[in-house]
């Protein structure tokens, strides 16, 4: 026999802080490739019957694991906190950055000789 439950609307909600909105969030961030968990027992946040890698959210702090684009960790780092902060305005926003794609394909210039990385 098996049991399905529906999900409810308050289920995602871990110290006032909905998890699924600010995983969203954070996955529309144009430097993040993804949410990334890490080892076993890593951010995690368990829910009933799923789990949402890559966030945990303790008293005070959402912590928010991500996998980069190829940009500065400083403006992926921003635009985490930024998405995060404003769905979790009363916790700091902690970012981890445990990995970056590999950079974009490098195309020979119109001269020939020179590389350029694309950057878009």
């Amino acid at each position: 026999m098996t049991v399905t439950a529906a999900a409810g609307p308050y289920d995602a909600i871990v110290g006032g802080v909905d998890v699924d909105l600010v995983a969203a969030a954070v996955r529309g961030c144009p430097a993040v490739a993804g949410l990334v968990a890490g080892p076993p027992g890593g951010v995690t946040t368990y829910l009933p019957g799923r789990r949402v890698n890559g966030i945990t959210v303790t008293a005070d702090t959402v912590l928010i694991q991500v996998r980069g684009r190829w940009e500065p960790v400083t403006e992926l780092a921003a635009q985490v906190r930024l998405a995060a902060s404003e769905l979790a305005p009363l916790h700091r926003v902690d970012v981890i950055v445990a990995d970056i794609e590999e950079p974009p394909p490098a195309r020979v210039s119109p001269c020939g000789n020179s590389l350029e990385r694309r950057t878009s």
